[in-house]
């Protein structure tokens, strides 16, 4: 037993050396035949990539840059602390760019380009948009819907005529025509040549700016260039570059007017609210005027006395802190009206008029700058929008803070006027001996110059004003004007050719692969290595002869000449066994067990050794007519004890040492016959008689039998046939080897194929019959017997069982 346990220790080495060798080249040879359908799958995925490049509409980027610059048109002292801590005048990169890609702006840069028509040009593969000299323009007389869009198939017949879709009427451009109730007029375009263009198949569509909005706001991207930088990178997708450019650059002078139309309704107001109170102040003037005329006049009072100069001083001085405060004081109740006015509640209020009381400015300056937000939110949502209506409750309430500020600043004013006028009193009083008609003069006199100087007031900051308008400048700047690429962005040929060629290549191998996985069949030597620890004694090619015996004498065959290293093999497996005896078994029917026999018998009978093949299948018995030989009597004949020894060996004819015995009539209880004593004594005889005795047994995958003999076996041979035993089985084999259920057990492939120049065992690519010149047709063998002419249809079954099966 040592010796037989070093003899399978020895063949396991070999294997697993040669195994070892097996790599990717093995792999990439066995599926060598699959390389037509992958490269033919690659050759389809490049003609389907130049097909989408072919007929896809070529998309190209547009881009230019606009930086946001600070408003520091009301800088002051509370300013610079703002800016201090990062606020105040700081840039809100966020709302600039909803504002950019607004809806309300787009349309306003959609009606400045004229855009609500669009042309199209039908060419032979794809249709183009034709954009800024169209082969004629079209222009609406009369819509009764304008909201609603429409458009018409438009084929030039010439440069006078033209007809619409299908329709075989000819119109004269510049003729008024009806095209879904609108009245609209087609005018040729002398500019534009027709040999310019693919064909003279033409369409127009005509949309509302406020649909039109989407198939810009679709292509637009804008976001900051650098972090922590102002300017804004805006990119817009286009098919056409003349129109991505015209986009960019009418959307960047948009944002710019309307950032000047904000800045100017600040001076707007202001004006307004000086212009007004100008022309009340100019009534109270010219009537007070007029009153002192009349009074001069009627009374006679043309110069004072010099007896009231001495008070008259005292009096003055008095008068100028007390006409100061009346100023301030009229100035408040001014501003006290303009904000309690429901005309001016979403208006600016006038700042620096005057007043100066800090916690008042910093309010009014808040509540200005909460109302700019709001009308800038405005433009982009609605009233009802929940962050307008947080707009709204901040402005009543600093308005009711100021409000309340101004009362403060005007009880404050009015309290030093009191104080003021009652010094004023006591002047008066010495006064009082003054004739009473100087007295009443004065006091009208006082409240003239109080007037004039509130109206010099207000001409001075109308004028500041006004300069300050006309210096008003946009917080924006183009640094880049839109600038466009000539080369598309979409579609990429070199992504679309690698992802159809990929995918070409890969559904193929994908398919392979898939094949690969899902069969449950043995296919390779390395499925076997996988699942079993079991040695590999040889391997068995495919044969095509109509006869099961192929080895004969002077045969040079490759199947015969892997017989031969079978036989060599197997020396390895009976090391000093005299008369050894050998065991033939499988999973089931049709792995090719018999055929494994009857030529092992052959190559061991052509080595001079007297050998037997022993029928012992004696359920499903093959070999007798594997060999052509009639049937006679047999193993069961011996062990009823009907038959002698001598009666049941029969020598195969063309051999000298090749002897067969049947299995005689194929008995009711077959297993139970198997143990009978009887068997010992053939057993027995067939040592004596014979140098090598094989046993062709049932399948030891169905039945017990080969298990019963395996106790008269020295070795045991487990034919696999490739695509034919089940993966499942393999389980069993390792199960019987590492259980030594049979004794000496190792594995034979049979039905190897060669497959796309690779040999699915270890004798092709390195071995001894390929990769190096040494195949079929190397001139070693003897050639194959031609095969017959196969019918087509049975060579179209096998052709799709062998790439798809």
């Amino acid at each position: 037993m040592t010796e037989q346990t070093n003899g399978l220790t020895n063949l396991e080495s070999n294997t697993i050396q040669l195994s070892l060798k097996l790599g990717p080249r093995d792999f990439m040879l066995k599926n060598l035949k699959h390389i037509p359908w992958i490269i033919a799958g690659g050759l389809i995925g490049f003609i389907l990539g130049y097909v989408n490049i072919r007929y896809s509409t070529s998309i190209y980027k547009v881009q230019s840059s606009l930086m946001i610059q600070s408003d520091e048109r009301n800088s002051s002292k509370s300013d610079k602390f703002d800016e201090l801590f990062m606020s105040g005048n700081s840039v809100n990169l966020i709302n600039e760019i909803q504002l950019l890609s607004s809806r309300p702006v787009i349309e306003r840069v959609i009606k400045n380009m004229h855009f609500l028509v669009r042309y199209y040009n039908t060419g032979k593969v794809k249709t183009a948009l034709v954009y800024p000299t169209a082969a004629f323009t079209m222009e609406i007389m009369d819509s009764p819907h304008p909201e609603q869009s429409f458009g018409r198939q438009v084929i030039v017949k010439n440069e006078n005529q033209f007809s619409l879709d299908k329709d075989p009427r000819l119109y004269n451009f510049g003729e008024s025509i009806l095209i879904d109730g609108n009245r609209v007029i087609l005018r040729r375009n002398i500019n534009a040549p027709l040999k310019g263009f693919a064909s003279p198949i033409f369409n127009f569509q005509y949309a509302p700016a406020a649909a039109t909005v989407n198939y810009f706001l679709g292509g637009l991207k804008i976001v900051q260039s650098v972090e922590q930088s102002t300017i804004l990178t805006l990119t817009f997708e286009t098919e056409n570059i003349d129109l991505g450019k015209e986009f960019l650059n009418s959307l960047m002078n948009v944002y710019d007017s309307l950032n000047i139309e904000d800045k100017n309704r600040i001076s707007v107001n202001s004006l307004r609210f000086i212009n007004t109170s100008l022309d009340t102040l100019e009534y109270q003037l010219n009537k007070l005027e007029g009153n002192i005329r009349a009074y001069r006049v009627n009374n006679d009072v043309f110069n004072e006395t010099d007896q009231s100069k001495m008070y008259l001083e005292d009096m003055n001085k008095n008068h100028s802190e007390v006409h100061e405060q009346e100023v301030k004081i009229t100035l408040v109740e001014l501003l006290q009206d303009y904000i309690n006015n429901k005309n001016n509640l979403h208006e600016l209020v006038p700042i620096n008029m005057g007043i100066e009381e800090a916690a008042l400015t910093t309010k009014i300056a808040e509540y200005n700058k909460i109302q700019l937000d709001r009308d800038i939110n405005l433009k982009t949502t609605t009233p009802e929008n929940p962050l307008i209506r947080s707009f709204d409750s901040s402005l009543e309430k600093i308005r009711r803070d100021m409000s309340e500020a101004l009362k403060n600043v005007k009880r404050s004013y009015e309290l030093i006027r009191d104080k003021m006028m009652q010094q004023q009193s006591d002047i008066g009083g010495r006064l009082r001996s003054m004739p009473g008609k100087t007295m009443e003069l004065t006091n009208v006199i006082r409240r003239e110059k109080i007037l004039e100087d509130l109206y010099s007031f207000l001409l001075q900051k109308k004028l500041e004003t006004s300069i300050s308008s006309a210096s008003i400048v946009s917080n924006s700047k183009i640094i880049e004007p839109a600038l466009g690429y000539n080369s598309p962005i979409r579609p990429s040929k070199q992504k679309i050719y690698t992802l159809y060629i990929l995918l070409g290549l890969g559904i193929p191998i994908a398919l392979v692969a898939a094949r690969e996985l899902l069969r449950d069949k043995v296919n390779n030597r390395i499925d076997v290595e996988k699942h079993t620890t079991a040695p590999i004694l040889g391997e068995i090619g495919h044969s095509d002869d109509e006869e099961a015996l192929v080895v004969l004498r002077n045969s040079r065959r490759f199947v015969a000449e892997q017989f031969r290293i079978l036989r060599s093999n197997l020396k390895y497996m009976t090391v000093k066994k005299d008369n050894p005896s050998i065991m033939v078994t499988s999973s089931f029917s049709g792995e090719g067990k018999s055929f494994v026999s009857i030529n092992m018998g052959s190559v061991l009978a052509l080595s001079g050794k007297k050998t037997v093949i022993m029928e012992m299948d004696i359920r499903k018995p093959k070999v007798m007519e594997s060999l052509k030989m009639k049937r006679k009597m047999g193993i069961t004949n011996y062990i009823i004890g009907r038959a002698a020894f001598k009666d049941i060996v029969m020598q195969v004819p063309g051999f000298d040492h090749l002897y067969v015995i049947p299995c005689g009539p194929i008995p009711p209880n077959p297993a139970e016959l198997l143990l009978d004593p009887k068997l010992d004594e053939l057993m027995a005889e067939v040592r004596e008689n014979f140098e090598v005795i094989i046993m062709d047994t049932a399948p030891v995958g169905l039945v017990s039998d080969a298990i019963s003999l395996g106790k008269y076996a020295d070795c045991t041979l487990f034919v696999i046939r490739m695509n034919h035993t089940f993966r499942k089985i393999l389980r069993l084999v390792e199960d019987l080897y590492q259980e030594r259920k049979l004794p000496g057990l190792s594995i034979i492939l049979n039905d190897v194929k060669l497959e796309g120049g690779y040999y699915s065992g270890y004798y092709g690519g390195y071995g001894y019959y390929g990769g190096y010149g040494y195949g079929i047709e190397s001139g070693y063998f003897e050639k194959p017997a031609k095969k017959k002419m196969v019918p087509i249809h049975k060579q179209v079954v096998r052709w799709w069982g062998k790439y798809f099966g």
